[in-house]
């Protein structure tokens, strides 16, 4: 069973993507997840962490592939430094920062940022800044499958991408 938390955020999480009375998850699709964002963002708070998990399902083939290097991970702590934030990206980036190149160090800005706990106003401009490089990172992905899976055009319109949402 999937136990609802407190808060705005999470309890807008467990609203949009449980169902069942707790039974069974939902998981978004992308015009889901840009409305899922879009009431995280009109919520004006925060919560421990947000991660977004992207998936593609393509039924014909009965395949699904997960893409957790692509996750993101919203993390909100009372403080935080400019070490921490380098730590932080280096253990989400699996790679040591000082050896990411500027495009990286990019990415892990967008897809793992560290807020302060109770600062909505970056929560909100962190959310949407991810919102906005998924018209980057969709295309992307969608090319990393065709190629992984060997997509013809007739598999196409069988599959699409999913995001597993957490929260707490």
């Amino acid at each position: 069973m999937i136990i609802k938390k407190q808060g705005k955020v999470n309890e807008i999480v467990y609203q949009y993507t449980v169902y069942n009375d707790g039974q069974n998850r939902y998981y978004p699709t992308i015009n889901d997840l840009v409305f899922l964002i879009k009431k995280i963002v009109e919520a004006n708070d925060t919560t421990e962490y947000l991660r977004i998990n992207p998936f593609y399902v393509n039924y014909r083939l009965d395949r699904q592939i997960e893409l957790d290097e692509y996750m993101f991970y919203l993390e909100c702590r009372d403080n935080f430094s400019e070490s921490d934030i380098r730590e932080h990206h280096s253990a989400m980036f699996g790679k040591e920062y000082k050896e990411m190149t500027e495009e990286e160090k990019k990415i892990a800005d967008i897809l793992y940022p560290l807020c302060k706990t109770k600062d909505t106003e970056r929560f909100k401009r962190l959310l949407l800044s991810y919102k906005t490089y998924l018209n980057e990172l969709i295309p992307f992905l969608f090319n990393k499958v065709k190629t992984e899976l060997n997509l013809t055009e007739d598999d196409i319109p069988f599959g699409f991408f999913c995001f597993e949402v957490h929260s707490n």
